[in-house]
This record gives structure tokens, C-alpha cells and sequence, in this order.
């Protein structure tokens, strides 16, 4: 197993993205958060929620879809207590993305617009659908897919970790997995400028996850404006 990861500011004085790599009884897992809301109430929704399906993972480390629904409802629960304990940290909410793999069985879940992407032989084969009013307008084919990245919808999240009234994460898999298979999590502040065309065509040039993740870190400085939002990634590649 390989990989790496990437979580950048951006034009924002605060980094309210996070990510976590932890390793338990020969299974990884990887996790990736969005956090929102204001005076960096993100930032501190964000760690909270992975720090707290890190340690249920360190706790009960399976792959097995009800046991990533309780990591993330454990999240979920952090997050809805933290709410109600501070003033300050009230509108506290954060999108996350998961995936537990041992290099054979992969699982992922996710919660808000923060995505995944399998890609097999360099071609991406799957991504999860964002939990968003842009891409239900795409559902509902009012826009194009490649327009869910300028839509002004594109924040406005249907599904995230916050009160509890939103949490409904989606699971995927398990699925086998092998040496052709790669990953890629990512918050929004990346692929709204990293397109799927872009991330294929440049994983062909990378024999490593850090080379990748470089090379989308710089098509993303390329494209985005000054004030652009953090954005963070993960990288896997199964070996």
C-alpha cells in the first residue's frame, strides 16, 4: 500500500479541512473532512469528527459497511454534542469521506460533497455522488455534470455532519481490490479545479501517490482564483 496526502489553506486564512491516515490489525484507514461554519468552527468540526472515527477504528477495526456506519455515526455524535456545548461552535458542521482498506477488500462512505474516486488501469471507474443542490439539479438534469463545479448550488449541502438532521451517509463496497486499483479522496477546494479528465491524464505520468497529488496541487494553483477555498486529498494505490 501506498499514499499520501495533501491539506493546504488556499487563499483562506484558516484551514478548516482535515485529513487522517491510521493503520489497525493489518487494515488502513483514511479519512478526509470539510468542515464549515464560521469564526473557524470548521477547522474544530472537522478534527473533532476524525478524530473521533479514528479512534472507533482503532477500537473495532473491520471492514464491514455497519461497522463504517457506526465510525461515522460516532462522528456524527461528536459533532451534534460539541453543537450543543458551545455557543461558539454552534452552526459547527463538516462533510467526511472514508475508506478502510487491507490491500485485498476495500469499503468507503461518505457524507456531504467531498468525493472519492476508483480508478482501475489510470481510468476512473466510480465516484461518489455529492451530497449537494448542484448535483441534485444535475440528477434532475437542469445542468451538465461538468457545471455542478460553477454551479452557485455547489456548497449548499443536502447531507453533512452537523445536528444529526442531515446525516445520511452513502457506503459503497466491500469490493475486491488489487494492484490496479488506486484511490483518490478529495475535499471540493480540489476538484472543482482538477477535473476528471485532468486527474486521468496525469496519474498516467505518476508512478507514486505523492507525484499525483503534486501534479493536481499545481493544476489547481493554476486555476483558482486568490481567494480560493482549502483543499486537501488522499491518494491510494494498492500494491
Amino acid at each position: 500500500m501506498k499514499f499520501a496526502t495533501l491539506c493546504e489553506k488556499g487563499g483562506r486564512e484558516k484551514n478548516e479541512d482535515s485529513v487522517r491516515c491510521v493503520k489497525r490489525d493489518g487494515i488502513y484507514c483514511f479519512l478526509l473532512a470539510d468542515g464549515l461554519g464560521g469564526q473557524g468552527s470548521g477547522e474544530v468540526a472537522s478534527d473533532l469528527a476524525l478524530r473521533t472515527i479514528a479512534d472507533c477504528f482503532c477500537t473495532q477495526a473491520e471492514i464491514s459497511a455497519d461497522i463504517m456506519y457506526s465510525y461515522l455515526e460516532a462522528g456524527q455524535n461528536a459533532i451534534a454534542e460539541g453543537r450543543a456545548a458551545s455557543i461558539a461552535n454552534a452552526d459547527m458542521a463538516t462533510t467526511v469521506t472514508a475508506l478502510v482498506t487491507d490491500g485485498k477488500t476495500a469499503l468507503w462512505a461518505h457524507c456531504g460533497d467531498s468525493r472519492i474516486y476508483r480508478i482501475q488501469k489510470n481510468l476512473i471507474q466510480e465516484v461518489t455522488d455529492d451530497h449537494s443542490v448542484a448535483f441534485a439539479s444535475f440528477t434532475a438534469g437542469d445542468i451538465s455534470y461538468d457545471e455542478i463545479r460553477t454551479s452557485p448550488d455547489q456548497n449548499k449541502l443536502i447531507r453533512c455532519l452537523s445536528d444529526g438532521s442531515k446525516f445520511r451517509p452513502d457506503i459503497y463496497g466491500p469490493i475486491k481490490v488489487d494492484q490496479n486499483t488506486k484511490f483518490l479522496m478529495c475535499s471540493d477546494g480540489l476538484w472543482e479545479y482538477t477535473d476528471e479528465n485532468f486527474m486521468e491524464k496525469s496519474l498516467k505520468k505518476c508512478s507514486t501517490p505523492r507525484q499525483w497529488l503534486d501534479r493536481l496541487s499545481v493544476q489547481r494553483a493554476r486555476l483558482a482564483p486568490v481567494d480560493a477555498d482549502n483543499y486537501s486529498a488522499i491518494a491510494v494505490f494498492i500494491k
